[in-house]
C-alpha cells in the first residue's frame, strides 16, 4: 500500500468578517482525504495543512507545502490526495514542479482529487493538470481586480482598513491607550533626537509587539519606523494596491496617501493618536535622516561624543575628535576619553582636552540658557541660503577657509567669528553633495520647549543632547593653555567659549 500526502488549504481567515478562523474548510478537506485514500486505497502518512495560506500570491511562502515537495521528492510519500487541484496550486509554477519529480521519480505515483486523477507522467495528464491551474489562476487574478477595487473605494471614502488591527487601536475604529502612549512618547523623543535604534532596542526590553509581530517572535527594526509613519495616526487613509505588495513586500504607506480632487489627503472615520502637524513633523525628522551625506556612514559601529563635530581647536578652528585615554593609566580610570585637534582631520594637532569635563562645564551653560529662555521670550533661528553650483561652490568654500585661517593669523578675526565662520564653511561643504536642503527640525526653542528640556534632561541620550547642542550653539572653542599654565586634574572654564547662535 502506496503511503501519500493529503494537502488542506483555505485562504480567507482574517478576510472572512464573520469570526471564523478557517478550520471549518480545512475540516472538510481532511474529510475529503479521508475518502479518497480509501477508494484509492492508499494509506495518508500525513495531512499537509496550510490554514491561511493563499496558493495565488507569490510572495506566500507555504510551508506545508513545501514540507510535502520535499517529501514527495525524497521519497517519504509516493503521492498527493487533495479536494482540489486548486487547492495544491493556483500558479503554474508551483504545478511544474510537481511535475519535474512525477516525471523523474522511478515508483508508482498517485495525484488525486474529489474532480478526479491526473496521470502526471503521461502527456495527456500533465495537459489536464496545466489547463485547470491556469484556469484556477485565472479566477484568482479576476477576483483579485474585483476586490482591489472594492477596497480603493473604501479608501476613498476613508473607511478603517480591514484584517488585523493596527498597533495604537483595539479594533478598526478605538484608540487602545497603553499603545497609543508607547507611540506619543516615541514620536517626542524622536523629534527630539533620540534614533530609531535606542526606540527600538527600548520596545524590545518592555516586550512592546505589535499585532503583525510573529508569536515568539520581537519587534524588528524596521517594523518601528513602519509604525511611526503610518498616516493612520493622524487621521489620514492610506492605500497600497495589493499588486505592489507582492512585488516589493512592506512599502511605505506615506507614499500612498489617498488625495481627494482638490489634493488635500482623505480623513479617516477613526480615532487618532497625533494631530496631522505632529505626524508631518515626524515624517520630517526621519526623512532628513535617510537623506545621504549626513550623519556617520552606514555600518559605523563609534556612537558620537556630546560635542563631535561642535568642539572646535581655538589654535586652527578644526573640528575636535574624540578618542579613548590608554587602557589602565590614571587619565583613564578618571576620565575614559578626551577631546584632541589630529592632523589626519585637517587640524594642527596641538590641543587636547579631557572629555567628561568640558561636557558638565557646556551642558550647565546651555541648562542655565534654556533656563533663562523658559522664562522669557523664544527666540527665533535664522535660515541657511541655497547653495549654488556643487563645483565652483567647493572651490569657493577652499579659498573662504584659506582667507579665514590668514585673518584669524593677522589678528584680524576674533576666535568667536573664526570658529563660527569655520563650522559654517565645514557645514556647507558636506551638505553640497545632496544638493537638497534637508528640513530643519523643530527651529525655535520656544518657553514651553525649553522648560521641557531642562526638566527631562537627565533621561536625554546623547543623540538627543546632541540634537539640543546644535540647535542652541554653534560651536565650543577649546583654547590651549600656554607654555606652562595646565596643571592636572585642574579644568579650566576660561580656557572654553561657546559661541552662540
Amino acid at each position: 500500500m502506496l503511503n501519500v500526502g493529503g494537502y488542506a488549504r483555505i485562504s480567507d481567515i482574517g478576510h472572512l468578517g464573520d469570526g471564523r478562523d478557517g478550520r471549518e474548510g480545512v475540516s472538510r478537506q481532511r474529510e475529503d482525504i479521508d475518502d479518497l485514500a480509501r477508494s484509492r486505497r492508499v494509506r495518508v502518512h500525513r495531512v499537509y495543512e496550510d490554514n491561511d495560506r493563499s496558493a495565488y500570491q507569490r510572495r506566500t511562502r507555504r510551508t506545508a507545502f513545501e514540507e510535502m515537495v520535499s517529501d514527495l521528492e525524497s521519497g517519504v510519500i509516493s503521492g498527493i490526495l487533495a479536494y482540489a487541484i486548486d487547492r495544491i496550486a493556483r500558479q503554474p509554477r508551483d504545478l511544474e514542479r510537481l511535475i519535474d519529480i512525477y516525471e523523474q521519480a522511478r515508483r508508482p505515483m498517485v495525484f488525486a482529487t474529489t474532480a478526479g486523477d491526473y496521470d502526471l507522467t503521461t502527456v495527456d495528464g500533465r495537459f489536464q493538470a496545466r489547463i485547470h491551474v491556469t484556469i484556477a489562476n485565472k479566477f484568482s487574478a479576476d477576483a483579485g481586480r474585483r476586490v482591489a477595487r472594492q477596497r480603493q473605494a473604501e479608501a476613498a471614502a476613508g473607511k478603517p482598513h480591514q484584517g488585523k488591527r493596527a498597533f495604537g487601536w483595539k479594533d478598526a475604529q478605538h484608540v487602545d491607550e497603553r499603545e497609543a502612549e508607547i507611540l506619543r512618547r516615541a514620536r517626542r523623543d524622536i523629534v527630539d533626537g533620540k534614533l530609531i535604534a535606542t526606540v527600538h532596542r527600548e520596545w524590545v526590553e518592555a516586550q512592546v509587539r505589535t499585532p503583525q509581530t510573529p508569536a515568539g517572535r520581537t519587534i524588528s527594526y524596521s517594523s518601528v519606523p513602519y509604525v511611526l509613519r503610518n498616516p493612520r495616526l493622524c487621521g489620514f487613509r492610506s492605500y497600497i494596491p495589493q499588486e505592489h505588495r507582492a512585488r516589493a513586500g512592506r512599502l511605505d504607506p506615506v507614499e500612498y496617501l489617498v488625495e481627494r480632487t482638490d489634493g488635500s489627503p482623505v480623513v479617516g472615520t477613526w480615532e487618532t493618536i497625533f494631530t496631522p502637524a505632529e505626524w508631518r513633523e515626524l515624517v520630517d525628522v526621519l526623512d532628513a535622516r535617510r537623506q545621504t551625506g549626513k550623519g556617520r556612514k552606514a555600518g559605523t559601529p563609534v556612537t558620537k561624543r556630546l560635542l563631535s563635530g561642535i568642539a572646535r581647536c581655538g589654535n586652527c578652528g578644526s573640528g575636535l575628535h574624540s578618542a579613548m585615554y590608554q587602557r589602565g593609566t590614571p587619565s583613564y580610570e578618571r576620565y575614559g576619553y578626551y577631546y584632541v585637534c589630529t592632523f589626519s582631520g585637517g587640524g594642527c594637532g596641538r590641543l587636547s582636552r579631557s572629555g567628561p569635563p568640558v561636557e558638565d562645564h557646556v551642558e550647565r551653560a546651555l541648562l542655565n540658557n534654556l533656563g533663562e529662555k523658559a522664562r522669557g521670550e523664544a527666540r527665533s533661528e535664522p535660515e541657511d541660503p541655497a547653495s549654488a553650483d556643487v563645483g565652483s561652490a567647493l572651490i569657493r568654500i577652499d579659498a573662504d577657509k584659506a582667507e579665514a585661517r590668514r585673518l584669524r593669523a593677522e589678528d584680524l578675526l576674533s576666535l568667536a567669528e573664526f570658529a563660527r565662520e569655520m563650522r559654517r564653511l565645514e557645514e556647507k561643504e558636506r551638505g553640497l553633495s545632496q544638493r537638497a536642503s534637508v528640513p530643519r527640525v523643530a527651529p525655535v526653542h520656544s518657553r514651553s520647549l525649553a522648560a521641557r528640556i531642562v526638566r527631562e534632561w537627565e533621561t536625554y541620550t546623547v543623540d538627543m543632547k546632541r540634537t539640543v547642542l546644535t540647535r542652541s550653539i554653534e560651536a565650543v572653542v577649546v583654547s590651549r593653555a600656554g607654555k606652562g599654565g595646565a596643571q592636572r586634574g585642574v579644568f579650566r572654564p576660561e580656557l572654553l567659549e561657546i559661541v552662540w547662535k
